[in-house]
């Protein structure tokens, strides 16, 4: 199934992003709060009666998916939402695949269409994934830790004195921190990273040994600091994308 048109709605538990899709591509991409999306979804979306086209989504936020489905309800909008029973014939060789996060199943699915396979998925942003997408087993598993921020966030949140401190400061010149805000500013840019490289290396090395071949890297998300991985691929807009390719294939057999 061909469509002209589709919003992509990739909801994350800080932002949430927007695409809307025509033509095999996308000829618009916004970001917004989560936050502000639960509270007026109607004027983020910018959605009117000359374009109200299919939303296609996935949410991780319960909150923010109630406020989407009154909206759609409201406007008799077309909504899909992709989850490990919608995924149609996409494979998952996972044990309970309700598990499975809902951008993570869209990762993979667009991984598996695009990518040279198998292939790590790694997604940075408030939590950070890494999906495995195999050619025969589809979505296979994965690894989860916090992004950049949520380390900054722990210290702030379980010790008495060490301030709330957020991970878009810029990077110091200098390694050594004369004062508490900029010591941990340098641990989470200096750890965060190093913490994905080495979780990336040794997964490469159990794939690579157990498919024979040695796996694309693909990175999206909107988390991305100070992340440079040797060879891997940046697709910056890879959920939504696995969002439009989900309601191609099964949009009208699985609508909510």
């Amino acid at each position: 199934m061909q469509l002209t048109s589709i919003y992509c709605l990739d909801i994350g538990n800080t932002t949430t992003l927007l695409g809307l899709y025509q033509g095999g591509h996308f000829v618009k991409v916004k970001t917004f709060l989560t936050q502000k999306f639960i509270k007026t979804p109607e004027n983020l979306l910018g959605i009117s009666k000359d374009n109200n086209f299919p939303i296609s989504y996935c949410s991780v936020v319960p909150k923010a998916e109630e406020s989407l489905l009154e909206f759609v309800a409201k406007k008799k909008i077309t909504a899909y939402n992709l989850n490990s029973k919608t995924k149609g014939s996409f494979p998952v060789n996972y044990p309970n695949p309700t598990e499975i996060g809902q951008d993570r199943i869209a990762n993979s699915l667009a991984a598996y269409h695009i990518a040279d396979l198998p292939c790590i998925v790694i997604d940075v942003g408030t939590a950070t994934t890494f999906d495995i997408v195999s050619k025969d087993g589809g979505y296979e598993g994965g690894v989860i830790t916090p992004g950049a921020q949520g380390f900054l966030d722990f210290l702030n949140q379980n010790t008495a004195l060490l301030p709330r401190v957020s991970i878009d400061l810029p990077t110091p010149p200098s390694l050594i921190g004369r004062e508490t805000k900029i010591a941990m500013v340098l641990g989470a840019k200096i750890g965060y990273p190093s913490m994905v490289k080495g979780i990336l290396n040794c997964m490469e090395s159990e794939i690579e040994e157990t498919f024979h071949k040695k796996p694309t890297i693909i990175v999206t998300g909107g988390g991305n600091h100070n992340l440079k991985l040797d060879n891997a691929l940046q697709y910056p807009h890879l959920t939504i994308l696995g969002l439009a390719k989900a309601y191609e294939l099964n949009g009208t057999d699985t609508l909510r």
